[in-house]
């Protein structure tokens, strides 16, 4: 069964030689791995070759995703940004928090000492 689809095979590792084409024999699929340089990180499978041909080229004409975050460095350090953080919140308010586990024992929910 291997020799049946060797021709197929053949064809598409020359059309696509970054990829790596096989066909399962087990499977009776058809298998493909994208180059390591591509944002596609698994396997792509298929019916049969043309069904192949259309997920490659639909993976390899996709656009490359934007950045979420700006790429470009603040110039200057802006505090109001940090108004709206809970932390200076607190302090706007009067209440400072009290450091990370540094609360006398008397602050503690359910505490008897006085």
């Amino acid at each position: 069964m291997a020799d049946d689809h060797a021709a197929e095979v053949a064809a598409l590792r020359r059309r696509y030689p970054s990829w790596t084409i096989w066909f399962g024999l087990f499977t009776g699929h058809w298998w493909a791995l994208p180059p390591r340089d591509s944002d596609v990180n698994e396997f792509v499978e298929a019916e049969t070759p043309q069904w192949l041909i259309a997920r490659i080229e639909v993976i390899q004409n996709a656009e490359p995703p934007q950045p979420m975050i700006e790429s470009t460095p603040r110039t200057s350090y802006d505090s109001r940004r940090d108004a709206r953080r809970p932390s200076n919140l607190l302090r706007l308010e009067g209440v400072t928090p009290s450091p990370f586990r540094r609360v006398p024992v008397v602050a503690w929910p359910g505490s008897t000492a006085r």
